[in-house]
């Protein structure tokens, strides 16, 4: 007998939070794998990665900015997993870290992305004078 979404949702003990941001999730066999976390409650989250993940496994999920968080995979739906956390994590405080945290040393703009040295915009001409009118369009 399969249990729809709807009902799953209700028998819920925590609300979930949408969020939409990557994450780690440490794996006994497969390492750290990048995921997508997809919402988050103050016991668990919903998440996707492309890995087979088996129900019961259990794993640690590293989000920016929290303590690792470790659980069990309580569910799986194709590529989309449900994690049932140890401990209380606090739903507001997972966000995703401003883009100003990452980085921009040593990146350099791809050559056709460049701005010309050119400073002539097309289309316009300049004005010279001309002997008999003093405005005189080249």
């Amino acid at each position: 007998m399969s249990v729809s979404d709807s009902d799953f949702a209700s028998n819920r003990q925590y609300d979930r939070q949408r969020r939409l941001l990557k994450a780690l999730m440490r794996h006994a066999d497969y390492g750290e794998i990048d995921i997508l976390v997809r919402d988050v409650s103050e016991m668990g989250l919903g998440g996707r990665c492309d890995l087979d993940l088996a129900v019961g496994e259990r794993v640690v999920i590293l989000l920016p900015d929290c303590r690792p968080a470790p659980g069990k995979i309580a569910w799986r739906k194709g590529q989309s997993f449900g994690v049932q956390l140890e401990a209380q994590i606090n739903p507001e405080a997972v966000r995703s870290r401003a883009p100003a945290d990452r980085p921009a040393d040593g990146y350099q703009v791809p050559e056709a992305f460049r701005p010309s040295g050119e400073t002539k915009r097309p289309g316009f001409r300049t004005r010279v004078q001309g002997p008999d009118t003093n405005n005189k369009w080249r």
